[in-house]
């Protein structure tokens, strides 16, 4: 290319030269010369003048489940193998030097074989004949082709002092402040979980990141970003050290008028929030401008958070129909926060994150009159109009969160949160939302509340100690928070253990749509799981989003259980489901030491054991060892050990032993009872629900989980790396082994960068 560019440049002298006379044609060529290498050279683009930049990944993945012991819920439902592949690319356009055009494309496949028929375009309908694809394992919306969370464009632009990006696409991350955009995660990922999402790096960066000191907040695995879909400005530069940010989204999960229930059951991450018509009937608008540099360090910032919904919901049978069959009319409820934060350094060692505000809901009731010309006395479902309805707006509820990071001791950094949440405080996208699910606002207790989730009605203090020292470090976390009123005893909580690869092993997982009912796809009656009460209704009663009857619920990379902490059977047969402000205690140590120098190696070999105490009782415990306890309604204990080695720089090794267990005293079930005729008969004891075939038995919660497993890491080239796992799991329930099961599972993910 060089001696092309030579020759035309010389032949345009030259042609130049041409019209003089013979000895001036050569001063002119003469002189011409010392400057063809330097036009020659501006001709050519270095790596730093690309317009046009492209990077990505792509990755290759097998997972396989298999029973050696099956419990009923997942004989009809439950997933075998699954082969899956991804593309994802970013493009990235600088056609200045003050634009920047960016986009990222994903392009998932589902090799498994697996097909429906009118599931693709009427997800509601029954299959026929098995035609199109279904993906299981991405999406339970079954269309033919499907999307990952990085699916956007946007443009970024920069002048002087003035610097913006706008993004708009079907999933951007952001967040503002802890209580209006935020997320919270504070239980460790250890190494044996390999995130589908890791950042690129190399076998060894990642066994150190995560081996020798565990992400607890911060970065992809733990972030505190919120996900949507729609158009999000982050002016982040302005004069006088201002920034703001501005996002206007109407997620799927905002749509509180269902076709089906699937597009309320919400999802976060919400990878398809955006997938499908644009009729949604939720939209979300956030704001928030802020002054950095106050005082060096410390940033100010005002919030705005708001979620409001369509009112020609009312026009949605499926909406209107759960309110008034239950004689109540129908509502929406319309959510407005606004919050003051602070964040920075005070003083070199002490680093505080502080935010106050307020939440507003404001209450859009439909009633039945008479004036409306469809009405029909006889029947409940006419006569609601959008125009016949009354707005107020409830008090306002006060939230606030406090966290301060010391470094004052040297070698022990210490951290402390300290939260505020008056009950009815809601906002749906900050760390105060503890189910990520907006627009579910339940009365219930989680367990691990405080210390892992935050929701309404709680106020208490979070304490961390995490000093580091040569070859180890060890964490401990103590919490301990109580509910201001009392409330409902309807305890929830998740499988630490194998929750993710329980959820993952039905074919009602997906990562995009959490809560659904886990054992929802089983088409057989009797293949459920036989779950403890919660707050009984009949089926089909009540309106979706205030149904907790208590069993395995999907969450986005969890698996959630709930019950209803009954003191006897009348109560559960009665729905009269007991009340008290609860509290909630969690004490935790983790702690991790390398022992290569014992063995007289170089390579790397850490022990790391995490141990866990948790419970929920109705008074004040300071630590939880037994369900026996006064006053306690559920304890749980977690423990994990997990070695890693250093085989090579580029090939490392990780083993997983653990041991979960749940007990609670509290806890019953609802069996029905039928003689040879058919007729509903009583049964003892008699508890007997009047209008339904139950009578409801004590059934003692005394779960454990184990696992035990073995895998490993490898950069077999470079960019490219293979990463494989292996696990043994079990599940016994002590008084109903139908529940029981043990699997084997297998995943192996090859992911190239470029």
């Amino acid at each position: 290319m060089r001696k092309s560019v030579s020759s035309l440049l010389l032949a345009s002298s030259l042609g130049a030269a041409w019209a003089l006379p013979p000895q001036l044609q050569l001063d002119s060529l003469h002189a011409s010369l010392d400057t063809l290498s330097g036009n020659m050279e501006s001709t050519l683009l270095g790596k730093d003048d690309l317009p046009l930049a492209v990077s990505g990944y792509m990755a290759f993945r097998l997972k396989n489940f298999h029973y050696s012991e099956e419990s009923p819920w997942v004989q009809s439902d439950k997933a075998r193998t699954a082969v899956d592949a991804v593309l994802n690319v970013n493009v990235v356009a600088m056609p200045n030097s003050y634009i920047t055009l960016f986009t990222n494309l994903s392009f998932p496949f589902d090799l498994s074989g697996t097909y429906a028929n009118k599931y693709a375009k009427n997800p509601t309908e029954a299959p026929g004949n098995y035609n199109e694809r279904a993906l299981y394992d991405h999406s339970t919306d079954y269309y033919s082709s499907t999307i990952n969370e990085e699916l956007n464009v946007g443009v970024d632009i920069r002048a002087g002092v003035f610097g913006a990006y706008i993004t708009a696409g079907g999933v951007i991350w952001a967040n503002a402040s802890p209580l209006t955009m935020w997320e919270r995660e504070t239980n460790p990922r250890f190494v044996w979980q390999y995130e589908l999402f890791e950042d690129e790096k190399t076998v060894s960066t990642y066994y150190k990141e995560k081996a020798f000191k565990p992400v607890k907040e911060g970065g992809r695995a733990f972030w505190t970003n919120r996900s949507f879909g729609g158009v999000f400005a982050n002016v982040y530069q302005l004069p006088y050290d201002f920034k703001a940010q501005f996002l206007v989204s109407q997620p799927a999960d905002a749509d509180m008028g269902t076709r089906d229930g699937l597009r309320m059951y919400g999802g976060q991450p919400g990878e398809l929030e955006m997938m499908g018509s644009y009729d949604f009937r939720g939209t979300v608008l956030h704001g928030r401008i802020a002054k950095e540099k106050i005082a060096d360090n410390l940033t100010v910032g005002l919030n705005y958070m708001g979620v409001t919904y369509d009112e020609g919901i009312i026009d949605e049978e499926e909406f209107r129909s759960q309110w008034v069959n239950n004689g109540m009319s129908p509502t929406l409820l319309n959510t407005h926060v606004i919050t003051a934060d602070v964040k920075g350094n005070v003083t070199p060692k002490l680093y505080l994150m502080a935010d106050a505000g307020v939440s507003i809901t404001d209450s859009t009731v439909f009633y039945q009159s008479e004036a409306v010309s469809n009405f029909n006395p006889d029947d409940k479902q006419s006569g609601y109009s959008r125009n016949a309805k009354r707005s107020s707006t409830a008090d306002p509820k006060i939230g606030i969160y406090v966290k301060a990071q010391s470094k004052y001791v040297e070698g022990w950094p210490m951290t402390a949160e300290l939260v505020y949440f008056q009950p009815g405080f809601y906002s749906p996208y900050s760390l105060s939302n503890p189910s990520r699910f907006p627009g579910w606002r339940k009365d219930e207790t989680y367990l691990n509340a405080g210390a892992l989730r935050y929701s309404p009605n709680m106020a208490g203090i979070n304490f961390k100690l995490e000093p580091s020292f040569n070859r180890g470090y060890f964490d401990f976390q103590y919490a301990q928070h109580r509910q201001i009123d009392p409330g409902q005893d309807v305890i929830a909580f998740n499988y630490r253990l194998n929750g993710r690869n329980m959820w993952e092993s039905s074919n009602s997982w997906t990562k995009h749509k959490p809560l659904f009912v886990a054992d929802s796809g089983n088409a057989a009656e009797d293949a459920r799981y036989i779950a403890r009460a919660g707050v009984q209704r009949d089926a089909g009663e009540g309106v979706k989003m205030d149904r907790q009857r208590g069993g395995l619920y999907g969450g986005t990379w969890e698996l959630w259980e709930s019950f209803a902490a009954y003191d006897n059977g009348a109560q559960v047969a009665k729905q009269e489901v007991p009340t008290h402000a609860k509290w909630s205690t969690y004490l935790s140590f983790m702690g991790g030491y390398d022992i290569s120098h014992w063995l007289h190696t170089d390579r790397n070999i850490m022990m790391t054991a995490f141990v866990a105490l948790s419970g929920v009782s109705t008074s004040f415990a300071p630590i939880a060892v037994s369900e026996k306890q006064s006053n306690m309604l559920m304890m749980s204990f977690y423990g994990q050990f997990e070695p890693t080695v250093a085989v090579t720089p580029t090939f490392h090794m990780v083993g997983i032993l653990g041991l979960e267990t749940f007990r609670s005293e509290k806890a019953y079930r609802a069996v029905s009872v039928t003689n040879s005729t058919g007729k509903w008969q009583k049964a003892n004891p008699t508890y007997t629900y009047e209008v339904s075939p139950f009578y409801y038995e004590k059934c003692p919660i005394n779960y454990k989980d184990f696992a035990i497993g073995l895998g490993f890491d490898w950069d077999f080239s470079d960019r490219v790396g293979l990463h494989f796992r292996y696990k043994f799991m079990t599940h016994s329930d002590e008084l109903v082994p139908e529940n029981d099961w043990h699997s084997h599972y297998i995943a192996a993910e090859t992911k190239a960068w470029f």
